[in-house]
């Protein structure tokens, strides 16, 4: 039987004041469901949406309609997602106050406590939600300097007018723990210009945001910055990876191709937007009330508090490595993108293309000023080893970093900076390719 209160380790993500969402199932009931993470633990909404509990904190309307549309049996997050803001919000304070209440049936009613909690060592996570399309955006001054800069061209005027983006591969879309294999592509020598396909020797990560989209948005119609949120279920960290030798052979004139398309790797729980509110704050880049640097209506915020105080962390681990530790860290913060995520999500409905409930969409790197060799804040390897020209790491080569060997782990974590919670971490190995040296 589980105690209140429920368990929650030292550097757990998952404490009271957080409550993500996510898919998962277990060896004993295969059926895929909504959980809801607390500690170490699951609690299977499925479960307990057949105790009072709906009732209990007001959804009264829900309890009436579960025999014909539950919200814990399903595959993905959809159904909560589709709930009004309000429901959604009324669902997780729920959950925290029966979570909080040594009074609750949680922790009273035995048979309830047996089947409602479920060991999260226990569950296997899925995709939490049937992702239809993926859009990635390029956001943050520093990286956008930086990597033009090593392009030898300056910084794109249009980067200070609107987000930039592309559409990516929602079929590649990945979670924690999946591993990823290095692909081929179509790679130019550098020194004969000529193009084969090979295998690529320069696969990077990418540390991001990415946020799910709540509801649909039809063919032709727009939403406004500030209308955005009304649109956001939550977020989940992301790692676009990126093999640099293909992107760059692609990139002109049409933009990434299958250099980003091979993997993007996910958080499988959900924060909701809820949970981020006290970390609302400006942006030190851009005014976002005056939709950054342009003056597009539809990219005006009419709060300064647009963002989010989040602050990331990755790091890189050789297994096979003869030291300790990871071969690198680096820490960056959202609040550095020029671009709020409401500004990225206007724009990419202002061509009228219509969203689908689901839809992610990334950041792009975070990278932040002020990079040292004794503090990194950088988001990816093309930046922190200056286009694969600066190795990292120790003396060794084998223990040396400038893109990522077939072994390498990537973690990525998130959290508030009051550290009340943190986002699911991330954590996938890069194997071998699957065709071989070929």
């Amino acid at each position: 039987m589980v105690s209140h209160p429920v368990p929650v380790p030292p550097g757990c993500p998952f404490t009271l004041a957080h409550i993500p969402f996510g898919i998962f199932s277990t060896v004993e009931n295969a059926e895929r469901r909504v959980g809801a993470a607390i500690g170490d633990h699951v609690v299977d909404i499925s479960v307990l949406e057949q105790s009072s509990f709906l009732d209990d904190i007001g959804l009264h309307q829900l309890k009436a309609d579960l025999t014909n549309n539950p919200i814990g049996r399903h595959d993905d997050l959809g159904r909560i997602a589709a709930l009004p803001a309000q429901a959604r919000s009324q669902l997780r304070h729920g959950l925290q106050s029966w979570l909080g209440n040594s009074a609750s049936p949680l922790f009273v009613d035995a048979g309830l406590n047996e089947h409602v909690f479920v060991s999260r060592a226990a569950a296997t996570m899925h995709r939490p939600f049937n992702i239809q399309d993926f859009t990635d955006f390029m956001c943050a001054d520093v990286h956008v300097d930086n990597c033009s800069k090593l392009a030898g061209a300056a910084t794109p005027p249009s980067h200070y007018a609107m987000p930039l983006g592309y559409n990516g591969r929602a079929s590649s879309v990945v979670i924690d723990g999946e591993p990823v294999h290095r692909p081929h592509g179509m790679v130019r020598d550098p020194k004969t210009l000529s193009i084969s396909f090979q295998q690529s020797q320069r696969v990077d990560f990418e540390v991001e945001i990415g946020f799910f989209l709540s509801q649909p948005l039809p063919q032709g119609r727009t939403v406004s910055a500030d209308e955005a949120g009304d649109y956001i279920f939550g977020v989940v960290l992301l790692n676009d990876w990126s093999a640099r030798d293909v992107q760059f052979a692609e990139m002109t004139p049409l933009g990434p191709f299958n250099g980003k398309a091979f993997a993007t790797s996910i958080s499988p729980w959900v924060t909701t937007l809820d949970t981020l509110q006290g970390s609302k704050c400006a942006s030190p880049a851009a005014d976002l009330r005056k939709g950054g640097s342009t003056g597009a209506a539809h990219l005006r915020h009419s709060d300064e508090k647009s963002t989010w105080d989040l602050e990331f962390e990755v790091s890189v681990s050789r297994p096979k490595s003869t030291s300790n530790g990871p071969l690198l860290t680096s820490q960056s913060n959202l609040r550095d993108l020029r671009w709020s995520p409401g500004q990225m999500l206007a724009h990419l409905a202002s061509s009228g293309c219509g969203l689908s409930t689901g839809d992610l969409i990334g950041s792009g790197t975070i990278s932040s000023p002020n990079d040292s060799p004794a503090r990194r804040t950088l988001g990816c390897l093309l930046e922190l080893t200056e286009g694969g020209s600066v190795p990292l790491g120790r003396s060794s080569d084998d223990e040396k970093l400038t893109f990522l060997k077939d072994g390498d782990v990537v973690a990525m974590s998130a959290w508030d900076s009051a550290r009340s919670f943190g986002l699911a971490p991330l954590s996938s190995p890069l194997l071998a390719s699957q065709r071989g040296g070929e």
